[in-house]
């Protein structure tokens, strides 16, 4: 294509912002006028974004036509740039975005649409996407919220969940867990995830939910803290919130080519263009394609797809996002091995052979269907509904590993199958008013409901071999694995809720308050001769949320929150009477410190989150039991942005003091929890010539000894990994070639099991090409 053809796509992708007013205040001024206050009485609305511009040293671009004949509302010691923009257009239907080299865009709402989104081209991301009902950014909620954009996703070669969440803090992650498929836990309790700010299938059972197609992933929102008015019951410590990605006006079209150790080889297609001619409606193709042939651990190779379609309609008041993710993969399980339970050591081993047979895996299919609409109804007053439908089936073929009752090793040759569907709805309406020109105020009333079940099923034969040998199988027989029998189990769940949240703003200080009421059921369904009925169990519970942040200067804030958690819980007593719930109380308090002119910003706080009890199972008794709960303390610091021309950072670092509240003698320890958690990705490109840049990165990723068991007897070692990137651009290619692990260092993964302890992945390498095409 031509220069002058390339300029003329992106005026017309643009849409109105091809024509704009640009202010910008000279170098001396706007650091001068960085850390003021900013105050502007109404007046036109053109004269009152150049007069913010003006006291702010931000330059401000706007349309002369959209913001013609329009008065702006009055800003009174608005505490940042963003702020007083938005106070200026209170009641318009304009709309504000932030451009990569740190100006602001004011223009019609549809022009923003027109974009993609600011977390597919920037390691930092201002706006929150489905984490928040209120509208505030992640700069203004209170609390410490980590988000791993697609680009840093793209940049680091991430193939799968454990790859993006190595960045997140006090988030402790396995992949292809031969027990249950993918999950996480995030400051020490288990979290199901969301997607799109919906509990998708792993919140009922099927954890394949847990893990996501990368290809289709815009961002990953890690929610510290238990958010009770996005999920209700359970997620206790944080979420994980996947959010994915959609269409905008752009016309684009790029493929990418990766290959690398074990055979990996994957294709990615990204589609997207305006499918009318006034560009309101839009659509989005993404497709990927991934094989290897073997993974490091010598069990089956990967066959992995995904085809994700989306439509977006989008006009002055409406916002409607129509999409599909449909994806299949057949992955060999990961590497492992297990502690010797006589001398509670890890048994050495090489981790490149497989334990028993190659032939051991898990199989995922996820059909997910999804849609998130926002409709203005007046200035101020938005309804907002979304929906998320998803039919999950995972299916694992692995010889468990482990130690019978008498003490010795033992290999079971089985198999198991978990198939389910959820369905999860969630609306509400959000009001923004004034009161007079000193307080703003925001609220918002909803409903939100979940529904799901999960059909479990397993072999029809069992067999136990003795004393297996844990390195190459060059004596036993490899028994194939039995077919699956018909469901035994159906375990269903519901769960409804009505929340209510308010949002003041006046002076400096944002105060946030919220409520939800829960309502949730649960049964079960066995399906073998003699099987007695199951009644239907219900409970109900309340769970408030509240949150302060204090803008000192236009780049310091600071934060507090308090939020009640509860999980219910089903499991019966010796007596067969309920146990009680587990209740959390989250404290937090911290900073928040924008850097580089707002290129770059920092998180940290203290957290401090009780758990009043614990469901354990005792062997004893044959059921559960409710013990001492547990408490976890730490510090949480983060940092993402820009801190010079074409270097950015992204770093995280989490230490936490686990303890249970009273040692008994079965339980003295929390398991699968490490003290520290620490990521720093550093990356740096710079122009070379005409048309080529280059550049490299480093990642430092790592986390200290944790236990694996309740007595502290198993201990899994620290582990720390380096990768190494270069990059280089020419001719519009993209070339990414990337050493993982590069000092082939032998790390253990974290886990609860002293019979199956995960072993990270050796040096290996990774070639990426990418190309966009128009």
């Amino acid at each position: 294509m031509s220069l002058n053809t390339r300029w003329l796509l992106g005026a017309v992708s643009l849409g109105s912002i091809a024509i704009m007013d640009v202010v910008a205040p000279s170098t001396a001024f706007a650091q001068a006028a960085a850390s003021a206050e900013i105050s502007v009485p109404a007046m036109p609305l053109a004269n009152a974004l150049k007069e913010i511009a003006s006291q702010s040293g931000t330059t401000v671009n706007f349309d002369p036509d959209a913001v013609a004949g329009l008065k702006s509302r009055s800003v009174r010691r608005a505490s940042s740039t963003e702020a007083a923009i938005q106070a200026a257009i209170a009641g318009t239907t304009l709309a504000i975005s932030r451009s990569p080299d740190g100006s602001w865009d004011v223009v019609q709402d549809i022009v923003v649409r027109a974009r993609r989104d600011e977390a597919e081209t920037s390691v930092l991301v201002r706006q929150s996407s489905t984490s928040d009902r209120s509208g505030l950014g992640l700069r203004d909620q209170p609390r410490n919220t980590q988000v791993i954009t697609a680009k840093t996703i793209q940049d680091q070669q991430a193939l799968d969940i454990t790859d993006i969440l190595r960045n997140a803090g006090g988030v402790s992650v396995q992949s292809n867990n031969p027990n249950t498929g993918a999950s996480y836990t995030v400051r020490g309790f288990s979290a199901a995830g969301l997607v799109n700010g919906l509990a998708g299938g792993s919140q009922y059972g099927v954890q394949s939910g847990a893990n996501q197609p990368v290809a289709n992933i815009e961002r990953v929102e890690v929610l510290k803290g238990p958010d009770a008015l996005l999920s209700g019951f359970g997620n206790l410590g944080g979420n994980v919130n996947v959010v994915t990605k959609k269409p905008s006006a752009e016309e684009r079209l790029a493929v990418s080519f990766d290959t690398g150790s074990f055979g990996l080889v994957r294709g990615v297609i990204d589609a997207n263009n305006a499918i009318s001619a006034d560009k309101k409606l839009t659509a989005r193709m993404i497709a990927s394609v991934q094989t290897m042939d073997h993974n490091y651990g010598g069990y089956r190779g990967t066959e992995d797809y995904l085809i994700a379609p989306s439509l977006r309609f989008t006009d002055r008041l409406t916002d409607i996002v129509i999409g599909a993710s449909l994806s299949k993969s057949e992955a060999g399980i990961g590497a492992y091995t297990l502690f010797n339970n006589k001398t509670f050591e890890l048994i050495e081993r090489d981790p490149s052979v497989p334990i028993y047979s190659p032939d051991q895996g898990i199989s995922v299919k996820t059909d997910r269907f999804y849609f998130d609409a926002t409709r203005k109804i007046t200035p101020g007053i938005e309804l907002v509904v979304r929906g998320l439908h998803d039919d999950s089936r995972l299916a694992l073929q692995v010889y468990q590993v482990g130690y019978n009752r008498a003490g010795n090793l033992t290999l079971g040759v089985g198999g198991s199958l978990q198939e389910g569907k959820s369905d999860a709805l969630d609306g509400f309406v959000r009001v923004k008013t004034q009161l007079g020109n000193a307080v703003k105020l925001s609220f918002n009333v909803g409903y939100n409901y979940s529904k799901g079940f999960t059909d479990q099923s397993s072999g029809t034969v069992f067999t136990t071999i003795l004393n297996p040998p844990l390195g190459a199988n060059t004596s036993l027989p490899v028994r194939p694995f039995s077919p699956l029998g018909a469901v035994q189990i159906r375990s269903s769940g519901k769960q409804e809720a009505i929340y209510g949240q308010a949002l003041v703003e006046f002076w400096k200080i944002k105060m946030l308050g919220g409520v939800r009421k829960n309502w949730f059921e649960t049964s079960t369904e066995f399906f073998f001769p003699g099987a007695t009925p199951q009644p239907v169990n219900k409970k109900n519970g309340l769970v408030p949320s509240a949150g302060i942040i204090f803008d000192v200067t236009s780049d310091l804030s600071l934060f507090a929150n308090y939020v009640r958690g509860e999980q219910a819980i089903f499991n019966l007593d010796r007596d067969r009477n309920f146990l009680p719930n587990i209740i959390t109380t989250n404290k937090e308090a911290g900073v928040k410190f924008d850097l580089f002119a707002k290129r770059a910003t920092i998180n940290a706080s203290y957290f401090d989150i009780l758990q009043d009890n614990t469901i354990v199972f005792n062997p004893t008794i044959g059921g559960f039991t409710s013990e001492p709960g547990q408490r976890g303390r730490g510090i949480d610091l983060n940092i993402v942005g820009q801190v010079l021309p074409g270097w950015t950072v992204t770093g995280s670092f989490t230490r936490t003091k686990y303890a249970l509240l009273t040692k008994t003698a079965t339980l003295t320890d929390v398991p699968r929890q490490p003290r520290d958690t620490y990521s720093l990705y550093s990356n740096y490109r710079t122009r070379i010539a005409d048309g080529v840049t280059a550049g490299g990165s480093v990642g430092l990723y790592g986390r200290s000894s944790s236990f694996a068991d309740f007595l502290g007897q198993y201990v899994v070692p620290a582990a720390r990994q380096i990768d190494v990137n270069g990059f280089l651009s020419v001719a519009g290619f993209e070339f990414n070639l990337g050493i993982r692990n590069i000092f082939d260092r032998r790390n253990y993964n974290t886990t609860s099991v002293f019979s199956y302890v995960p072993v990270d992945e050796p040096r290996n390498v990774r070639l990426s090409i990418s190309k966009r095409i128009f």
